[in-house]
């Protein structure tokens, strides 16, 4: 994993960290992630679509990847992949979920902002990418129940 907001290059930088190319990427933010993703691509590999955040904003559709071609060369899968599809699997997703974060398998960060007056700039902040994680605004102090 990296940071791609303290990289140059996306495509370059998924090299470094995958020199003998992509089987399979999980796709969620579409845009140059996507086409950096497609340009390293291993014959057959799959591309799994789950969501496009860098464009959720546009007023305008943006252009599909410039590579998009490539795929056909590659003989690339993509798919989309909507959760609903796979409500059946909800108890089991939850029990592995408690298992591995007990066991610290699961690791994140949030970004937590304190004050309620200071959500304006939290969300602003959440669309231009200042946030690690999860955006958290903390509106006062925790109550014991």
């Amino acid at each position: 994993a990296f940071n791609y907001k303290r990289v140059d290059s996306l495509e370059d930088e998924l090299r470094r960290h995958c020199p003998d190319g992509i089987d399979i990427y999980f796709e969620n933010v579409g845009g140059e992630h996507l086409e950096a993703a497609i340009a390293l691509m291993n014959i057959f590999g799959r591309i799994v679509l789950c969501g496009m955040i860098s464009q959720y904003n546009d007023i305008e559709p943006q252009p599909g990847p410039k590579n998009l071609r490539s795929a056909v060369g590659q003989r690339l899968r993509l798919q989309g992949f909507i959760i609903t599809d796979h409500m059946d699997r909800l108890p089991d997703f939850y029990a592995d979920m408690r298992k591995w974060i007990s066991e610290g398998a699961i690791k994140w960060e949030e970004t937590i902002i304190e004050g309620l007056e200071n959500a304006p700039q939290a969300f602003i902040g959440l669309f231009k990418g200042d946030n690690m994680g999860k955006m958290i605004v903390k509106i006062g102090p925790e109550k014991a129940v």
